[in-house]
């Protein structure tokens, strides 16, 4: 009995070793992809811009077509029957700080601003030494005042291990109903991650047993078009047509 569970341990720590390796290879990869897509927008395209961690490169996908950037800007542009162009400044290992000194000023910056922006920011805040409550909180909040009116934030996202639930709960307490005080979309990651439950929610994550897989960035990116169908966004006189957003 002993030996068995010897041996399933060393399986499992390999498995994890291998699993990081691969994440390792979706940061560098999937960060030159997004590079690489950065381009001029033409006039009539949906400009979408991202923000936020390395959830939002893709980080975890199988490919990163199957990330939920990439697939929420699929879906944008099927049903408005435009071009979507993305500009992605998230960074891997991102926390709420690094939004408001690296890529807040990077989007202030843009040519063209955004039509459509989706922001997920805390994960790292939670699980990264150094980062606390109070700094989050404030960091966030900077974050809200200085995105274009009517973005969509997810809130912060849920994890299993009980103490990096009950931080991540406590960190989304704190900032969930700025969200909309800011005048934005809150997009309700973290219940749908804690509802998950423990077997399910390994079940929607990658092989580092930490980001999602592409079964979880397909929910995130249905709660992301959730959060914008209800805004009324696709029901804009511009959205199917021409130019920019009504």
């Amino acid at each position: 009995m002993g030996a068995a569970l010897a041996a399933a341990g060393i399986a499992l720590g390999a498995a994890y070793v291998m699993g990081r390796a691969t994440i390792n290879r979706h940061a560098a990869d999937y960060a030159e992809h997004w590079r690489r897509a950065a381009t001029d927008v033409p006039e009539d395209a949906i400009h979408y811009v991202a923000l936020g961690d390395s959830a939002a490169q893709g980080v975890g996908a199988s490919r990163v077509e199957t990330s939920y950037v990439a697939l929420l800007a699929e879906r944008i542009s099927q049903v408005s029957r435009r071009k979507v162009v993305v500009t992605n400044l998230s960074v891997s290992m991102a926390t709420s700080r690094d939004v408001v000194r690296y890529q807040l000023p990077r989007l202030a910056e843009l040519d063209r601003a955004p039509d459509i922006l989706t922001l997920d920011i805390g994960g790292n805040d939670v699980v990264l030494p150094g980062n606390t409550l109070e700094s989050f909180e404030k960091h966030f909040a900077d974050i809200l005042t200085q995105l274009p009116p009517g973005s969509f934030v997810a809130d912060v996202p849920w994890f299993t291990l009980p103490v990096l639930s009950r931080r991540a709960e406590r960190f989304n307490d704190a900032v969930a109903d700025l969200i909309t005080l800011h005048g934005h979309h809150r997009v309700h990651v973290h219940d749908a991650t804690r509802g998950l439950g423990p077997l399910r929610y390994h079940i929607n994550t990658a092989a580092d047993w930490f980001h999602p897989n592409d079964t979880g960035y397909r929910a995130w990116a249905d709660l992301f078009w959730e959060a914008i169908e209800s805004s009324g966004l696709p029901d804009l006189p511009g959205f199917s047509a021409t130019g920019p957003l009504g």
